[in-house]
């Protein structure tokens, strides 16, 4: 967990000398069947964030949430996991992560780019 937030840190700290686009991305997650999100200022941030949550065996990592063009990129990973529920279609699991993040970033409107340290859950 010390060796993610300190990733993090460091990726925060080369994206603030450029212009980003302050949390345009949240880095979707699953921990303990609760979803969860990383803000990030930049994509390379996203995918950074998203690459070390695959090496977690805690997390399952479901994508990237791009916030400016409300659009979502699946991981693989988060694309099977979603995929395994047989009564919902593409489209409805589209949706639905698409709420999740939606409703996240609302829910977390003050917190800091990059940074793990409280857990966000949407039921």
């Amino acid at each position: 967990m010390k060796k993610l937030q300190n990733s993090l840190r460091q990726n925060k700290q080369k994206a603030q000398g450029n212009e980003f686009s302050k949390n345009r991305y949240s880095v979707l997650y699953t921990l303990k069947g609760q979803y969860q999100h990383v803000g990030c200022s930049s994509q390379e941030e996203a995918q950074h964030v998203l690459g070390t949550l695959q090496t977690d065996g805690h997390r399952i990592p479901i994508g990237i949430y791009d916030s400016q063009t409300d659009t979502f990129e699946w991981e693989i990973i988060g694309q099977y996991f979603h995929s395994q529920n047989l009564m919902s279609d593409p489209e409805g699991r589209l949706e639905e992560v698409l709420t999740v993040s939606r409703a996240l970033r609302r829910r977390d409107g003050s917190w800091q780019p990059g940074v793990l340290g409280r857990a966000s859950f949407f039921a």
